[in-house]
């Protein structure tokens, strides 16, 4: 188990519940729009939230937004250390350093010294985009992203300073797996995974679910963010998918749906669709919902799933079973399905 180290108040590590991170992509300067969508992403489930700092001014921007949203703020650092040492006073909770880019020991002992002071916490961050040259295999090049960090984190233990959170990312799926595997056989601060660079929607969605869907199944990952070339609210929505269905937390009520085949004679896309945007009113106003629910359309594999979930409809000829912890509870028809439904939901 890794240890316990603080973003702010939040605890991450430690037998903890993996945390969901989001970062900011609207301009600093635009601070209208870049409120939108921090209060967004806070809506959206984001337990912190990481900010560029790419110049002094930026420094300001964490006391900005911390009267509209209440997540602790992380402070993102490249090339210049100084900006770490304006931030740790500037009202973030935690800063974050590259060491490919802010290497050299004084400034990383004077960074640090400031973060002890101020009570911050420090993410060491290596992305394999870092690295310019080629490697001859992925496990190379995950090793040499442990390495960096191995002898990063020699000059944070000598300062006696342990609240430390990591990150190994690659634009590749098994290299990023790989990283976080060394990493956590030989330390035990906490681990903030994801790949990085994912390339557009589909493919970023998928490869972000590989790679953290099976290092969360070995227990491997404190802290979740999902990298997309998206607007940033959808990372927080992806994020929650994948550690409900690593089965790490529960956010939503999970709808079970078949893929449709020819013997399906319901219009099941559309209903399914319907049913979705019910049930996110309903948890928006905070009713109790079952944790899973299964919308089935047809005879072969519908009554097993829908007596398998907690409430469920399996679809024949006409009409459909409403099943409820295993018994026909009775029956509905397409037009008629989600009011029926939901009817029998605290029945």
């Amino acid at each position: 188990m890794s240890r316990v180290v603080k973003i702010g108040d939040l605890e991450v590590g430690g037998g903890n519940p993996v945390r969901i991170k989001g970062m900011l992509k609207t301009p600093t300067t635009k601070r209208e729009s870049l409120v939108k969508e921090a209060m967004r992403l806070w809506e959206e489930g984001a337990e912190a939230i990481r900010v560029a700092v790419k110049e002094k001014k930026d420094v300001e921007v964490a006391k900005f937004l911390k009267k509209y949203v209440k997540v602790p703020l992380v402070a993102d650092i490249h090339f210049h250390y100084k900006l770490g040492l304006l931030v740790a006073e500037a009202g973030f909770d935690a800063l974050r350093l590259n060491p490919l880019n802010i290497y050299k020991k004084k400034e990383v002992v004077e960074t640090i010294r400031a973060a002890k002071k101020s009570n911050l916490s420090i993410r060491i961050g290596v992305n394999s985009g870092g690295f310019k040259r080629e490697f001859a295999s992925e496990e190379a090049l995950a090793k040499k992203m442990v390495e960096t960090v191995e002898e990063y984190l020699k000059i944070f233990e000598k300062e006696n300073f342990f609240d430390i959170i990591i990150s190994l990312k690659s634009s590749d799926v098994l290299t990023t797996i790989k990283a976080n595997q060394i990493f956590r056989k030989k330390f035990d601060y906490p681990l903030h995974i994801g790949v990085t660079a994912t390339g557009p929607f589909l493919q970023g969605v998928v490869k972000s679910s590989l790679a953290a869907g099976v290092l969360l199944s070995a227990g491997v990952g404190d802290v979740i963010r999902v990298s997309l070339t998206t607007p940033s609210f959808w990372e927080i929505k992806i994020a929650r998918f994948i550690v409900q269905f690593m089965k790490k937390r529960r956010f939503f009520s999970e709808i079970i749906s078949c893929p449709l085949c020819s013997r399906s004679e319901v219009n099941l896309i559309r209903r399914v669709n319907e049913f979705q945007r019910v049930v996110d009113k309903l948890e928006k106003e905070g009713c109790s919902l079952p944790a899973k629910i299964a919308i089935m359309g047809c005879v072969v594999n519908g009554p097993g799933e829908a007596y398998q979930a907690d409430i469920g409809v399996a679809f024949g000829k006409g009409k459909a079973a409403i099943f409820k912890k295993g018994k026909i509870l009775g029956y509905t028809n397409e037009e008629n399905l989600i009011e029926d439904l939901i009817r029998y939901f605290n029945n």
